[in-house]
């Protein structure tokens, strides 16, 4: 599956980013947030330690891609953490919030290991308006020279309120596309739903797309397990659809925040404690994302 970016030794020096669609990688392709670290905890400890561990299992799996989410603290080390154990290829740094002072610091400081930035996930009209927004998203271009996008629901680029916004607004698209959410639990099924959506987008708005986020969860609720998992991301790839797989790792505290999601917490490839589910195994023999 050919990406939209590739990193070489003028872009880490601070050249100006070429354009998405004129770049191509290979390489399996990951959205990573720290295992064993709560975000919503302020007695929750992260260290460059974790972080390093936790990068070290995904390089060792195969992944040489990365997108992240917040650049608060010390996850504004991720992309230098992870240009120094193996991720070589596309790295994504998210900001969560637009208008933290200390995300915006991170997120400019780290742009000699950055490809592209994704201001926001699923907050357009909720979290900041358009308006706020695409400020926001033109200053990080002028200051970096890199590109800049924003993320939300694929459907939000079909049809709705904010779709010429995300069109104009975003140097590439880069829609998160569920089929649970569209109570798709078949792999077949949910494989299909992916595809019509993704080619659906490309053929409306004759633009390149990367999907941040194509996930299955495991062991909630019964009828959803590792072999399911494994197969789902075994036919995706067989569509050479660009994507990131979701998510690195499962997530228990979002099982206790967000109401009557319980499977929030089960999206990831790695159980919470570093162990791999079943799908880690073909994704290192197969060469996920590769041509």
């Amino acid at each position: 599956m050919a990406l939209l970016f590739s990193v070489n030794a003028q872009v880490y020096a601070g050249a100006p980013a070429l354009l998405p669609d004129k770049i191509q990688i290979t390489g399996p392709a990951i959205a990573y947030q720290p295992r064993e670290y709560v975000p919503t905890d302020e007695t929750s400890v992260l260290t460059d330690e974790q972080i390093t561990a936790d990068l070290q299992l995904l390089a060792d799996a195969g992944f040489r891609s990365l997108v992240t989410y917040s650049s608060t603290g010390l996850m504004g080390n991720i992309p230098g953490i992870a240009r120094k154990n193996g991720f070589d290829e596309t790295l994504i740094m998210g900001i969560w919030d637009p208008f933290s002072s200390d995300e915006w610091k991170n997120a400019v400081q780290n742009a000699p290991f950055v490809d592209g930035y994704c201001i926001g996930n699923e907050g357009l009209g909720i979290r900041y308006t358009p308006e706020e927004l695409a400020v926001k998203m033109e200053e990080l271009r002028q200051l970096t020279g890199k590109p800049v996008t924003t993320s939300e629901p694929i459907d939000t680029y079909i049809s709705g309120p904010h779709k010429e916004w995300l069109l104009e607004h975003s140097d590439w698209l880069f829609p998160i596309a569920h089929p649970y959410w569209a109570e798709h639990v078949d792999p077949a099924e949910g494989v299909a739903w992916v595809v019509t959506h993704h080619d659906l987008l490309v053929a409306s708005s004759n633009r390149q797309i990367m999907l941040k986020e194509v996930g299955f969860p495991t062991i909630f609720p019964a009828e959803l397990n590792e072999n399911l998992q494994v197969g789902f991301f075994r036919l995706l790839d067989s569509h050479r659809i660009s994507f990131f797989f979701f998510e690195a790792f499962d997530q228990p505290w979002k099982g206790n925040t967000i109401a009557e999601r319980s499977v929030e917490a089960h999206w990831g490839i790695y159980r919470a404690d570093g162990t791999p589910k079943k799908v880690v195994s073909w994704i290192t023999k197969n060469g996920v994302n590769s041509e």
